[in-house]
């Protein structure tokens, strides 16, 4: 009997400790392939940008870091560094291409493609996953600040500044091009159109089953904090000033988006509901859906499509026949906003925003590069949301970018240097175009108000600063 319980207790020992290996083993592939924590893979999941293995080192590129000041929600003042590619041997100013909200480092495809074409890169650095879940606060008005800081950077062309970013820096490439002029185009991949459907709703459906799909459960915990940024679920003004689909009528800029038809991070019906599969794939969970909920309240159960001009927009529907073939971006020339919706199949569980991991890139840089030419003075027009938009923050009534007084009149966050940016950004457009032309525009904006003393107010004392 001792000795059949020695071997027991021989042969549990050998599973404990070839448990034990095999858990070490994935826990070191984990941290090799993912990064230090799966919070850190989280992040590095959202971000689109293609990695490049074996690349040699960048030559002729010089690289520095940039400190960015902001002004917090709490009212304090916070620095994030962003990170500079200058092809060195280019003319300055440049064209510069930002890439909000995650790191594009020395291994990603895009930035060695865009350093090619002779543009500058920006992207935040020392990105941590905690940004994830500030997305609509403090993350924003860093990307803002960020913007901003580029502007006024000698080396960049302020005629060609472009704005790349995916899934969650999808949303901050969308919510920088509403909020924002100056912006020659933006392209934004799987970008987070509702926060309201993606977060409140969609997230919280991993909580409901019992094996919601990997990768989403994964991703899902680091977004949560964003929540806090809306304590009234019902105020459904807030969840639109947050979310593109609210914001449609303030893109006035070229703006290009790409969706894949399977992505289970983002659920396409954001994007279009035209090509949205009826039924999930068959590896997802049972009851698990990934679909908009047509009657959410206000415009938050409608596409990006439905609410962007049908007459300025373009949708292309691009089947995927093999998922490592490169291609070009498409798009009209004729009309400012195009969505590409790359069909590869329905939702998997095992899927993120593609349902394979196909090596194929989608070439963006003869889109990006067809702006650059045309420069701001032929991309950009003026919209009554985006006029308006500019006059509350000129006001400080901003909801996305609030205006603090009292902290530091120097730092981006505060009413002084929203003001100086809303002139800056209106001047341009005089300069480009005419102060004729603008106060035209800007007198039929105000006129769609209730209440447009206030406005129009603020319209004269800019117009002085602008003549």
């Amino acid at each position: 009997m001792k000795k059949v319980l020695k071997i027991i207790g021989i042969i549990l020992l050998a599973l404990v400790i070839i448990i034990g290996t095999l858990l070490f083993a994935l826990t070191h592939w984990l941290k090799s392939a993912l990064g230090d924590s799966l919070e850190d893979y989280a992040k590095a999941f959202t971000m689109q940008s293609q990695i490049a293995a074996n690349l040699p080192p960048l030559e002729n590129i010089g690289q520095r870091t940039v400190d960015i000041p902001y002004i917090t929600k709490n009212g304090t003042v916070e620095v994030r560094p962003i990170r500079l590619y200058l092809p060195e041997q280019e003319q300055q100013p440049m064209p510069v291409v930002y890439v909000p909200h995650y790191e594009m480092a020395e291994d990603s495809a895009e930035l060695r493609r865009y350093l090619a074409r002779g543009w500058a890169v920006a992207s935040p650095t020392k990105v941590a996953s905690a940004y994830n879940g500030l997305l609509t606060d403090d993350d924003l008005v860093f990307n803002n600040a960020a913007l901003y800081a580029l502007r006024h950077m000698e080396e960049f062309d302020r005629q060609r500044i472009a704005i790349v970013g995916g899934s969650a820096g999808g949303y901050m490439a969308l919510m920088l091009s509403a909020l924002q002029m100056g912006n020659c185009a933006t392209v934004a991949n799987a970008p987070i159109t509702n926060v309201y459907f993606n977060f409140y709703q969609y997230f919280q459906r991993t909580k409901e089953v019992k094996n919601p799909p990997f990768f989403l459960a994964l991703v899902a915990g680091s977004f949560s904090p964003i929540l806090e940024n809306f304590p009234d679920p019902g105020d459904i003004a807030r969840w639109e000033a947050f979310s593109a689909v609210g914001l449609a009528d303030c893109f006035n800029s070229p703006l290009a988006v790409t969706h894949f038809t399977s992505d289970v991070l983002v659920p396409i019906d954001q994007t279009t509901r035209e090509f949205t599969y009826a039924h999930e794939g068959d590896t997802m969970p049972e009851g698990f859906s990934t679909r908009l909920p047509a009657d959410n309240p206000g415009v938050l159960g409608r596409s990006l499509a439905d609410e962007l001009p049908q007459e300025l927009t373009h949708v292309e529907h691009i089947p995927i026949t093999d998922p490592n073939a490169d291609s070009s971006l498409p798009f009209h020339r004729e009309k400012p906003f195009n969505l590409d919706i790359f069909d590869d199949g329905p939702t998997q569980s095992a899927g993120g925003h593609r349902a394979t991991s196909g090596t194929g890139i989608i070439d963006d840089t003869p889109y990006l590069e067809e702006m650059f030419s045309r420069s701001l003075a032929r991309t950009e027009f003026l919209t009554s949301g985006k006029l308006l938009l500019l006059l509350e923050r000129y006001q400080g009534n901003s909801i996305q970018l609030p205006a603090h007084q009292g902290v530091d009149d120097a730092v981006y966050g505060s009413l002084e240097i929203y003001r100086q940016e809303v002139v800056e950004e209106l001047k341009l457009w005089v300069e480009n175009h005419s102060l004729a032309e603008l106060d035209t525009a800007m007198r039929e904006a105000i006129a769609g108000v209730d209440e447009d003393e206030e406005y129009l107010a603020a319209w004269e004392e800019i117009k002085m600063l602008l003549e």
